[in-house]
């Protein structure tokens, strides 16, 4: 028997009690790891490709994205990489950059004047942090070389996951070095599949996704040029999105940094054979819209790839014994109109990593791990129907203006006032992209770790972010009279904000106690003297967690057992805050439209029926 060509038995690797194995080394997986490492716990980090990123996915960190990375301090140091904060972040509608003048704009402040904003309107309604544009290309590189410094994050590119495998309370998972070709087995106590759309933990754990692509197609060509003065025809722009003779939606061009880089998209129709457009042509044609190719002076082409928009929902977000767990694309996919994907992620990725860190460190339960997906799924499931609705704002065009060409609004005609009159007024009137506060800011978490108070949830709109303390919300945040923001008061782990009178004894000294007893860090916030906090609070004795988020509330605590059972069930540790049989059906179906296969496919076929074979002309 010839033995030389069997092929060896996998290395095994056994990591250390509490270390989590993360797949993939997106912006979901970097910031996972940090997060992780924030609160004390190791993590090694594998992903297939060599670098980061070269494509540029998403160009703006919301506001909520924003406030987490100001609480893992490094909101600063990410916006040294961005856009630089005096640039507006101004959208752009046109029929092409031959038009005197643009059809309609939104105007969007910069990071300067939205800092100002919030200075100003200090009522609780407004997030701590501005948005900050940065090209996906800048932010993952950075990220990366945060997680590379970072001590408790092994971090190791040209990695590839084969498969999972859940055996009692381990995890096994197959990884490939790319350049020897080795195959290691490592064994941990949990894994996170932030892998992408393509996921090969979602597969290797038979998860399946409701949902698909819409019928649309868009080329994408990444590209150099530093000629300002036909760039800008139009103005300094964030975006700017060109209609073609019918008003259909032709393209978009997206200032990546404001000094040499840029994207555009144009579409195209699904059997194109793109591989026959120029790259430079392809730019001149969807910045003309209904016009004549624009040329203009192309320094180089970086890369050009061909992308379709995705709705899709990943019916379960764990594994059977709740040791592996899905994080962005893996978990959720949505239309790139409003930002939602990768800022949806981050949220996955702070939620699951201090809730992962607090079983490790003995400060949680398992119903922490439970409440994973039964808070962020429902979150996900909202973003990617509000996506939708942003996507259809620019699909109707077309009939506002009765597939009229775009050109003659150009025209000082009556015809023409007429034309940019409608165009303006339907932007005016449906203007929420990237301003819908309520999608980015007022989460209302529930699951069994919550401590409901009875009280009656306040409306919700998602164009506005409703400040509360009902448990589950995001705390409100303002700015205390000596100056400094709330959120920063609350420091690293959970925070008990309290709001006394005189001497007057609310059992906060309780609830303390018993933290110390739970091995759980609390941190007392006495904002007693601050009349706004007291107002927007609502109750006196407030419970955050470390995300920001309420827990639990009310006006006094009354005993040591009544305080050792709030927090048993907002660490996961009780019973009540354990999924049941029947509970475990919210899991698959926190929003029917959206986790149902056959809902799911119906939003899918909207997009269908509400025009995109327009694209196909």
């Amino acid at each position: 028997m010839d033995t030389n060509n069997t092929t060896p038995s996998p290395r095994r690797e056994s990591l250390p009690t509490g270390t989590v194995l993360i797949a993939g080394g997106g912006p979901v997986g970097l910031l996972l790891a940090r997060v992780l490492s924030h609160y004390g716990v190791r993590s090694i980090l594998f992903e297939r490709n060599n670098t980061t990123t070269h494509w540029p996915k998403m160009d703006i960190t919301n506001v909520r994205s924003m406030e987490i990375f100001r609480k893992l301090g490094l909101a600063d140091e990410l916006r040294k990489r961005g856009v630089a904060s005096h640039f507006s972040h101004n959208v752009v509608y046109t029929a092409g950059m031959q038009c005197k003048e643009p059809l309609a704009k939104w105007e969007l402040p910069s990071v300067d004047d939205f800092r100002e904003m919030i200075r100003q309107r200090n009522d609780g309604t407004m997030p701590a942090e501005p948005w900050q544009r940065m090209s996906q290309v800048v932010f993952e590189r950075w990220l990366k070389e945060v997680c590379e410094a970072d001590e408790n994050v092994d971090v190791r590119y040209g990695w590839k996951v084969e498969a999972v495998v859940e055996v009692g309370e381990r995890v096994e998972t197959t990884v490939v070095e790319a350049e020897t070709g080795a195959t290691t087995v490592f064994v941990s106590d949990y894994v996170a599949g932030c892998d992408g759309a393509s996921s090969k933990v979602r597969r290797a754990l038979d998860i399946p996704v409701d949902g698909g692509p819409i019928p649309a197609c868009a080329l994408l060509v990444h590209f150099k040029s530093r000629d300002l003065t036909r760039i800008h025809k139009h103005g300094q722009f964030w975006h700017t999105f060109f209609t073609d003779q019918e008003n259909n939606w032709r393209g978009i061009i997206i200032a990546q940094d404001e000094v040499d880089t840029w994207t555009s998209h144009m579409f195209i129709p699904l059997d194109a054979d793109y591989s026959k457009l120029d790259s430079r042509e392809v730019v001149y044609t969807t910045l003309a819209g209904a016009y004549e190719p624009y040329p203009f002076e192309i320094d180089e082409i970086l890369v050009r790839s061909v992308w379709r928009p995705h709705i899709c929902l990943t019916r379960t977000w764990h594994s059977p014994a709740y040791r592996v767990f899905l994080a962005g694309d893996s978990a959720h996919q949505n239309i790139p109109t409003g930002g939602y994907g990768m800022n949806t992620g981050i949220g996955d990725a702070f939620d699951l990593g201090w809730k992962l860190a607090a079983v490790i460190n003995g400060q949680g339960g398992p119903g922490l791990l439970e409440s994973y997906e039964l808070e962020r799924k429902p979150v996900a499931a909202r973003n990617i129907e509000r996506s939708g609705v942003h996507f259809a704002v620019h699909q109707q065009l077309p009939d506002v203006v009765s597939r009229k060409n775009p050109r003659l609004a150009d025209e000082d005609t009556d015809e023409g006032r007429e034309i940019r009159a409608k165009v303006q007024e339907h932007y005016r009137l449906h203007d929420s992209e990237n301003k819908d506060f309520g999608i980015e800011m007022d989460d209302r978490y529930k699951s069994g770790v919550i401590a409901p108070d009875g009280t009656e949830e306040p409306s919700w709109q998602p164009s506005q972010y409703t400040p509360t303390t009902w448990p589950g919300a995001r705390a409100p945040h303002i700015f205390l009279e000596d100056g400094t923001a709330v959120f920063d008061r609350f420091g690293k782990d959970w925070a008990l904000v309290v709001f006394q009178t005189g001497d007057e004894d609310l059992g906060q000294n309780l609830l303390l106690e018993a933290a110390k007893a739970n091995n759980l860090p609390v941190k007392l916030v006495d904002l007693s003297g601050e009349k706004l906090a007291r107002r927007l609070y609502e109750k006196k004795l407030v419970l955050v967690r470390p995300d920001q988020h309420v827990a639990w509330r009310a006006d006094s605590l009354g005993s040591v057992e009544e305080a050792e059972q709030i927090l048993k069930t907002v660490t996961g540790r009780s019973e009540t805050s354990r999924l049941t049989d029947g509970d475990s059906e919210q899991t698959k179906k926190p929003d029917e439209a959206f986790t149902a296969t056959e809902g799911m496919q119906t939003q899918v076929g909207q997009f269908e029926v509400e025009g995109m074979a327009e694209f196909q002309k």
